[in-house]
């Protein structure tokens, strides 16, 4: 089991160029977990890709479906207290700094491609090649 982040979830589902890598950490790992934030973080990653015509209503309704499908029951609330030390101790945002939270409060890796999370939070966060290397 992995917390993954928006950035995993949204290159898993929609086309990019990370996709293939997203794929073989899912075939790696397929227990994905997130902070419930990771909807309404999707749905924006969504909502570009919908307006800038990468991907049609009834493709975004139905990538939408599948991650909802896919995190249902892996999504987690976070402790805000936990969310804001973590804040305090980094220049990431509230936003990142839930992901970090919950792989804490997991004892999980945060696997991200996000070069900030990983710089500060070295310990608890892994880009997806360093997991497929393993």
């Amino acid at each position: 089991m992995i917390v993954v982040d928006t950035n995993i979830l949204a290159h898993f589902w929609l086309p990019s160029d990370s996709t293939e890598l997203c794929d073989q950490l899912y075939q790696k790992d397929p227990q994905w977990v997130a902070p419930i934030l990771w909807r309404s973080e999707f749905r924006n990653v969504v909502t570009l890709y919908l307006r800038k015509e990468l991907i049609d209503l009834a493709e975004a309704l139905l990538i939408m479906e599948k991650a909802e499908l896919q995190m249902k029951d892996q999504q987690f609330q976070v402790n805000s207290v936990q969310v804001l030390q973590h804040v305090s101790q980094s220049t990431c945002s509230s936003y990142d700094c839930e992901f970090v939270s919950l792989a804490k409060d997991l004892d999980l890796e945060l696997i991200t491609t996000d070069k900030k999370l990983l710089r500060e939070f070295p310990a608890l966060t892994k880009h997806p090649e360093k997991v497929i290397e393993s």
